[in-house]
């Protein structure tokens, strides 16, 4: 009952502030400020080319997938990440993983040669990084906040340590670690490593599958789990040594 008292508080607070914002409208008359919703799609046409979309992919509520762009089977882009496909296409492998904040983009043929993007198969793009242009091989990894430039390519099983920059042009061979602005060779990946890096990939394909399964619940799902943990809450507190 006290999910339910909240719900009901919390829809008729919000319904009194539409009401109150139409009320201060009509006071100002023609002289109030209207602001444009922005409705934020994570899926968006453009130029006629729409995404294309593989089976059993998740993509995060606030992530934006734009135009020319391939995400195959498996693939999930999370919160934030945007991929934008309006220069040239962007294709994203079977179970590679976008996360949090991340953008990939092309080049066009005005900034001198049209780049599209590939990221094959088990990658995994950390927070925040910035790729365009690039091509990313199967089972590497790209760490947080770094950038890979036009052109570059990061070989198979690699790994760009966090806040790199990947300079255009440059090609990482397969299995080495880089690191630095600009990124330059650390050394090779030992064999725990690259087993860490498969386990990686196939960690983040699994939690991807939590997410899309909570975000699929509708309201009425969501109220009778919370009356359950209510419930359960109530339960434990009158008797807190029952088992």
């Amino acid at each position: 009952m006290l999910t339910r008292g909240l719900y009901m508080l919390g829809r008729s607070v919000r319904e009194a502030g539409q009401a109150l914002d139409r009320v201060g409208q009509k006071i100002q008359g023609q002289n109030f400020f209207r602001e444009e919703l922005s409705r934020h799609r994570r899926l968006m046409p453009l130029y006629d080319v729409k995404p294309k979309l593989g089976d059993d992919i998740f993509i995060a509520p606030s992530a934006a997938v734009i135009g020319d762009v391939t995400l195959d089977e498996s693939a999930s882009v999370w919160y934030g990440a945007v991929l934008r496909g309006d220069v040239s296409s962007i294709k994203i492998g079977a179970r590679s993983s976008i996360l949090d904040n991340a953008v990939i983009h092309g080049s066009s043929a005005e900034s001198g040669q049209k780049t599209s993007t590939f990221i094959e198969t088990d990658v995994v793009v950390e927070s925040g990084s910035i790729l365009h242009g690039c091509t990313i091989k199967s089972g590497s990894r790209i760490g947080s906040g770094s950038v890979v430039l036009d052109n570059a390519v990061v070989g198979n099983g690699a790994v760009v340590a966090p806040g790199s920059v990947v300079t255009s042009g440059k090609n990482i061979p397969a299995h080495q670690v880089w690191s630095g602005s600009p990124a330059q060779y650390v050394r090779d990946l030992t064999s725990e490593e690259k087993a860490e890096l498969v386990e990686g990939a196939a960690h983040l394909y699994k939690l991807s599958k939590k997410h899309e399964t909570e975000h699929r619940k509708n309201e009425q799902q969501r109220y009778e789990e919370a009356l359950f943990e209510d419930a359960i809450f109530i339960r434990n507190t009158e008797h807190p040594y029952r088992f």
